[in-house]
């Protein structure tokens, strides 16, 4: 409006300045008829005034009508479009909205609120500066978000500081409400189905020695429950052996039974068995992935994780992440060595194949990967082989052992380095990872990536990150130590194995170490093994001189100790930093802590070369430390377990590990009394 009144202004002033050129050039001329013209326009001017008066205030109350009609216009929109608008500054504060956006989400303008309060899953931090979009939800309703950053700068120019910048600066947030859509959406995710498979883990152990009667008997209680179970979930099951079932659930029912702790573990580990063990059963489910026949491979691999863990527990892999429930039964040592066997003639085979052979164990070696490297690489000289060890050389816990090794001249020349491994591996090379199955663990990672024929030996409870591809896998949680497995495929090696007296020590230094003296997870193969290698020329009191402690580290532990926090049965203590083989250290200060009375499970945190921080976690079975660990990027036993943790401070680790370590110790508390 003041636009168009200034344009005709402007042209009224032209107009009359023409008009006077024209009588002063008049005048020039003939000054009698200039004033006759000067008379004519004055009239002619007051004539017209008042009519051109009217003409300009009606146009001026006209235009002024529909200005304040299209402000109202806009106002209105801006207030009653069918989208809710908020803005929002940098401290995360709602700032102003529209009328629809205080339908769907109750504001009290009566005191600041955030709109992370409103909606949790809100963080400011992540959308400051942006554009785009993300969903959110607010109590039963979904809500499409699509923020924009508002820059004062192009309002207000005399912005300069980042202060000032900051004040002033707004994210507009234009929310859509998807509910329908996003519920119809979940809906058809609940009802996709996943697929499964059931192992009953110790039908052979139930039923060794019943009769027909009493075998159907067990059985059928065990199916029962098995079938019940997916039956309530209106699920489809379907039995194909006598111990393995094959069944598919909705999404929304296997959601169901995580809420519920998977329950059908604990009623099949209750049943009554004739022979006093305690039935369990392993479940791999897969969901997620791409065709059928991807998700019934997925299914198997879960499956057979869940074994390879110790079964008596579940398995979830969707594609992208791997979730386990359960694990809280020990495993039962299996007194057949039928297995041992298979899998030696397996590795004389797959070793007979091939032209060269690398062997490897866990970074930061302990005298159990040691031991498992020493009884390989044996076998692979027996059978004239060209094989080569690489350390890691991170730790100074071996080297008491490494160094008796090499007063013999073969492992002088076989021992290589990391640098060494990769230019000396090749695709074709066999390379056998002894303590461990976890890639990002092995000693040399980067040799193991360049050979394409792996062989796994390890007694850790399977984790989901597991060497890709191997042609062998022996893993057997069960078991002692991968110490007492080497030895067990040395005897059946297929070929006359002699170990001498350096390696029969070190193989047994391996046994000792993780049985802690044969005291813990020591079964009868424990002692056969450690037997084959006395009869060897194993040296005790060599062995006893590896584990000789100073009188330096006797008052570090004891130290350790003192300082440790007990929270309902929880310890947890910090190492000192700057120490060598802090491992070792770490590791007996949590063997003490575990011996007192009051704690069920002891956690000794210790700084890492790399800046990260190393836990060495024990307990006495009450707690699985195990899955604690696993929780934080670890593994391990359900009594003996570990972790390397990066991007945490020593105080943001012990809360994180407190904090699981007491979900699991509340979880075994609840299901004693529920027992």
């Amino acid at each position: 409006m003041k636009s168009f009144q200034r344009k005709w202004e402007g042209l009224e002033i032209t107009i009359i300045t023409v008009i006077v050129l024209l009588l002063l050039l008049l005048a020039y001329l003939n000054w009698a008829i200039a004033i006759l013209a000067l008379i004519i326009v004055v009239a002619a001017y007051l004539v017209n005034y008042n009519t051109i008066h009217n003409r300009r205030r009606l146009a001026r109350e006209q235009f002024g009508a529909m200005m304040k009609n299209v402000t109202q216009a806009s106002n209105f929109a801006l207030q009653n479009l069918p989208m809710g608008i908020a803005l929002v500054n940098k401290q995360g504060t709602l700032v102003w909205n529209n009328s629809v956006f205080a339908d769907w989400v109750k504001v009290d303008w009566n005191k600041l609120q955030k709109m992370s309060a409103l909606m949790p899953g809100f963080r400011i931090d992540k959308i400051w500066g942006k554009s785009g979009f993300m969903t959110e939800q607010y109590e039963d309703k979904y809500f499409q978000i699509i923020y924009k950053f508002i820059d004062p700068r192009d309002t207000r120019p005399d912005l300069h500081s980042e202060d000032e910048l900051a004040d002033h600066a707004v994210m507009a947030l234009y929310f859509k409400n998807i509910t329908e859509v996003e519920k119809a959406r979940i809906k058809a995710e609940e009802d996709q189905p996943v697929w499964g498979m059931i192992q009953i883990d110790n039908l052979e152990e139930l039923t060794k020695g019943l009769s027909d009667r009493e075998y159907t008997s067990v059985w059928s209680d065990i199916n029962n429950i098995i079938v019940d179970e997916i039956d309530g979930h209106e699920g489809f099951i379907r039995n194909f052996q006598d111990d393995m079932y094959t069944f598919a659930i909705s999404r929304g029912a296997l959601h169901e039974m995580e809420e519920d702790g998977f329950k059908i573990l604990e009623r099949i580990r209750k049943l009554p068995s004739p022979r006093q063990v305690p039935a369990t059963i392993s479940i791999g489910i897969s969901e997620n992935v791409g065709s059928v026949k991807e998700v019934s491979s997925r299914a198997r691999a879960a499956l057979d994780i869940a074994l390879g863990r110790g079964g008596d527990q579940v398995c979830i892999m969707d594609g992208e992440s791997t979730r386990f429930f359960g694990g809280n039964t020990a495993g039962i040592e299996k007194n057949t060595r039928v297995r041992a066997r298979v899998v030696s003639q397996a590795l004389h085979e797959l070793m007979l194949d091939s032209d060269k052979i690398l062997v490897m164990g866990h970074k930061r070696e302990d005298y159990d990967a040691l031991g498992g490297i020493i009884g390989v690489t044996s076998i692979a000289r027996a059978l004239g082989k060209e094989v080569r060890v690489v350390l890691s050389k991170e730790t100074s816990a071996i080297d008491k052992m490494v160094a008796v090794l090499n007063e013999s001249e073969f492992w002088q020349e076989h021992f290589i380095t990391i640098e060494g491994a990769k230019v000396w591996v090749d695709a074709n090379t066999l390379t056998i990872v002894c303590d461990t199955h976890r890639q990002e663990m092995v000693a040399a990672p980067e040799a193991l990536e360049i050979s394409e024929r792996r062989i796994v030996i390890d007694h850790h409870r399977r984790a989901a990150d597991f060497v890709e591809n191997p042609l062998l896998t022996y893993l057997e949680p069960t078991a002692s130590s991968t110490s007492e497995l080497v030895t067990e495929l040395v005897q059946y090696a297929g070929v006359s194995v002699k170990l001498s007296k350096a390696e029969a020590t070190g193989i047994y230094a391996g046994i000792v170490l993780d049985t802690k003296n044969f005291v813990q997870q020591t079964g009868a193969r424990t002692f056969e093994a450690a037997a084959f290698l006395r009869r060897a020329g194993a040296d005790i009191e060599r062995v006893k001189q590896l584990f000789i402690e100073t009188f330096d580290s006797v008052q570090l532990r004891a130290k350790i100790v003192f300082e440790a926090n007990r929270t309902e049965g929880i310890a947890i203590s910090v190492a000192p930093e700057g120490l060598k083989d802090m491992m070792a250290l770490a590791a007996q200060s949590a063997d003490m802590l575990i011996s007192n009375e009051d704690i069920e499970a002891a956690f000794v945190l210790y700084s890492l070369n790399d800046g990260g921080i190393g836990v060495s976690a024990r307990s006495k079975g009450k707690v699985n430390v195990q899955v604690v660990m696993e929780a934080l990027g670890g593994g391990g036993h359900r009594t003996v377990a570990g972790a390397q943790l990066q991007g945490m401070t020593i105080e943001e680790a012990k809360k994180a590990i407190l904090d699981h370590a007491l979900e699991a110790l509340h979880s075994a508390e609840k299901e004693e009394e529920e027992q």
